[in-house]
């Protein structure tokens, strides 16, 4: 956001109705009650069930929880800078939905997790790291905020490797850096 509080309320009713849209479309998971998407899956990336087979459709993958904390709170920031104090009830609701949304966890293996379960990767150096948008662009996965996070986001590249196409080089370059 750079201060232009015209072009902000101009826009807020994109975030609003985008906000709007998600709360009304997350579930409660039945192991943590964690507020999800489902179905959903992480872009064009597959993992293992138990059994061997490969499946793409899950709840709650680490990209969408990433998304809507990120949109929930541009939403209630923006209403906060516009004094849209009519607004409080609605940024309340989305407040609490945000305190419940599934956070984003590190595995057994050291490395963020791309799915809400811990599943094995049918491609463990598949191109996408949409997992690791809230390093880049996003902002909850930071060396000084969440070592921790920053630390796991580094294993997951380091782990997918740098092979790719040249659109997931590029992302790459900028997660790394």
């Amino acid at each position: 956001f750079t201060g232009d509080k015209k072009f902000l309320a101009r826009i807020y009713p994109v975030l609003k109705g985008s906000a709007q849209f998600y709360s009304d479309l997350l579930i409660a998971e039945p192991k943590n009650q964690w507020l999800v998407t489902a179905p959903s899956n992480s872009p064009e990336n597959a993992f293992l069930l138990p059994t061997g087979k490969r499946a793409n459709v899950c709840m709650g993958p680490t990209i969408d929880q990433q998304l809507i904390r990120y949109l929930f709170n541009a939403t209630i920031e923006s209403a906060k800078i516009l004094g849209l104090t009519a607004e409080e009830t609605f940024t309340a609701g989305l407040a609490a939905q945000r305190a419940r949304l599934a956070p984003t966890r590190i595995g057994s293996d050291g490395r963020i997790m791309e799915w809400l379960e811990e599943y094995k990767e049918a491609e463990p150096s598949h191109r996408h790291v949409s997992h690791l948008w809230g390093l880049y662009p996003g902002h909850e996965i930071s060396p000084r905020r969440s070592p921790d996070l920053a630390e796991a986001a580094r294993k997951s590249l380091e782990a997918r490797g740098d092979a790719g196409t040249g659109w997931s080089i590029a992302y790459k370059l900028n997660l790394w850096a």
